[in-house]
């Protein structure tokens, strides 16, 4: 029998559950990736002059993306990725130099404009999503790292430079001369469960992007992910899908990279959808839940989008994907002001240098997508539909066909009318790029034109 004292502990249990978001919480959601020192200055910045110094501090606050909220639901997203919080070694302006876990970087500002910033999202029905690091540390003297003991040389594996034929190395050694935590210790390992809790609650935050996961043994992760009890999502940088699968069922999700090859390589004219295809049900077979997987086309650590192919259609068919494809979408800041910046740091650009407008033709292409994304209920599930794999075009249907997209790859200025089965008959959809509604025959054919190259939405009416 349980006690009064134990159904109200058990109660509170599962209040506590039903506000933090699960894995099924996030694939419905749409990620804007934003780089906290990137995104604006101040409550009240409008736009002003580019940053002179990519590779430093540019002055982005908590403040400053707080007030860009309602510029960042205006393409229809729902969640945000920020960089990471802790207070970093000088230069850190990207936050993956940590020095002290428990403080919060004051280049971006307070723990109370933190909070603040996650309350005014969370009233807007956004949620946050926090960067973490639990691989190495910045590039300080040891002692003055925090909290103990992560300011005695015993807490760090000795320095060696990593061998990625050696997995071991790739575990142990530094990456970019960046001391490497001793993750096999288990006060390292409890100091840091303990951690990513206290950050998890004490902010707020919703989910966690973890940093550098191949780097640290996959026996470490799971503890580390339910300490967070949130949807975690982890970057394994590897483009083979037998390499990253085995870290899939260690947290709720991975980012998609090995999609990323394949796809940026069709889109951007030197790959074939059918290597799309036949990596996406690659992915199917060898990963225990696909849907729940972080699908993006660009990062801070790979050089624009539009840097390797300047083609705004192209680019809009890759987001298509993207952001209707299967997977739970991410778009890096920027993508709608059409940068194009190369290696890090170009690829880091300030966005106050666009004046945030919000009638330029990425912005207006994303609304679109993720606008098509919500009426088809938001696609959660594990349900993309091979339609058509042709060499410049790819269709793929959802939710039984309520949904149909058609890309190509053949880029500003083309044009076509592609026929093929969409698997529904008698069915009729809304143009959501173009205008009008499309219909399928009795057999489920239908007949669609490409205008300038760009992809065409089907929306069931």
């Amino acid at each position: 029998m349980q006690t009064p004292r134990a159904s109200l502990i058990l109660l509170a249990q599962i209040a506590t559950l039903a506000l933090s978001a699960s894995v099924d919480d996030w694939k419905t959601r749409n990620i804007y990736f934003a780089l906290t020192d990137r995104i604006a200055r101040s409550s009240t910045d409008t736009g002003g002059s580019a940053c002179s110094d990519l590779s430093n501090y540019c002055g982005g606050t908590f403040q400053g993306l707080q007030s860009k909220l309602d510029y960042i639901a205006g393409m229809g997203f729902d969640a945000i990725w920020i960089t990471p919080v802790v207070t970093n070694s000088d230069g850190g302006y990207h936050g993956y130099w940590a020095t002290d876990l428990y403080s919060i970087n004051s280049n971006y500002g307070t723990a109370d404009d933190l909070k603040a910033l996650v309350s005014a999202a969370h009233d807007k029905g956004i949620y946050i999503m926090v960067d973490v690091v639990a691989n190495h540390v910045g590039p300080s003297t040891i002692s003055d790292h925090q909290p103990s003991p992560l300011n005695e040389d015993s807490s760090y594996h000795s320095e060696c430079e990593i061998d990625y034929s050696n997995q071991t190395s790739v575990e142990n050694c530094w990456i970019a001369n960046l001391p490497d935590l001793n993750t096999q210790s288990s006060d390292i390992r409890s100091l840091y469960q303990t951690w990513i809790k206290w950050l998890v609650t004490e902010y707020d935050f919703d989910g966690v992007r973890i940093d550098t996961v191949k780097h640290v043994e996959k026996d470490y992760w799971p503890d580390f992910s339910a300490a967070a009890g949130v949807y975690t999502i982890g970057e394994v940088f590897d483009g083979d899908p037998a390499y990253v699968a085995p870290y899939a069922s260690l947290m709720s999700g991975l980012l998609n990279y090995p999609m990323y090859y394949p796809m940026n390589a069709f889109y951007q004219q030197t790959g074939s959808s059918q290597a799309m295809v036949d990596m996406y049900n690659t992915l199917s077979s060898s990963f225990p839940d696909p849907s729940a997987l972080g699908s993006f086309l660009d990062n801070h650590d790979n050089p624009r989008w539009l840097n390797t192919k300047n083609d705004l259609s192209l680019i809009k068919n890759a987001l298509a994907y993207v952001i209707l494809g299967r997977g739970i979408p991410i778009v890096y800041y920027g993508t709608e002001q059409a940068y194009s910046g190369g290696a890090d740091p170009a690829n880091r650009e300030d966005l106050w240098r666009s004046s945030f407008s919000t009638s330029s033709e990425l912005y207006q292409a994303i609304s679109k997508l993720s606008a098509a994304k919500k009426s088809a209920g938001g696609l959660a599930g594990n349900d993309q539909t091979h339609l058509y794999v042709a060499d410049t075009a790819y269709a793929w249907s959802r939710e039984g066909g309520k949904l149909v997209v058609l890309t190509t790859n053949s880029g500003l200025g083309s044009s076509g009318n592609f026929c093929f089965d969409s698997q529904v008959a008698n069915g009729s959809w809304n143009n959501t790029f173009g205008s009008g509604t499309v219909t399928s025959d009795g057999s489920g054919n239908v007949c669609v034109d490409v205008t300038n190259g760009e992809p065409v939405v089907l929306v069931a009416s």
